[in-house]
């Protein structure tokens, strides 16, 4: 058998391209001390503890204002309340366990 002879393979690559350039980051803030902070429970195991846990630092460590909890409810599932979230607070962390 020659090399001819031999079946052929295709290899593809799957990524492409992005469809929009990349989106700037918010500016950072310059202290958490007043700030109104949101914390997104994404719903994972153990998120709750988590966010519960860096919920009090923020507040009592670290002199945050506000801290508002979010909760997705189920990893997959879509936030329908992103835009307000986004409103309400200067700055927003979310919450994976394991």
């Amino acid at each position: 058998m020659t090399a001819h002879d031999r079946p052929r393979i295709k290899v593809c690559n799957p990524t492409g391209a992005p469809d929009s350039p990349p989106k700037r980051l918010a500016p950072r803030l310059e202290s958490l001390r007043g700030a109104r902070v949101a914390l997104l429970d994404n719903g994972k195991e153990f998120s709750d503890d988590v966010i519960n846990a860096i919920g009090t630092v923020l507040k009592h460590e670290l002199g945050v204002k506000e801290v508002r909890l979010w909760d997705k409810q189920f990893p997959a599932k879509g936030a329908p309340f992103i835009a307000e979230l986004a409103r309400s607070c200067d700055a927003v962390i979310t919450g994976v366990g394991h």
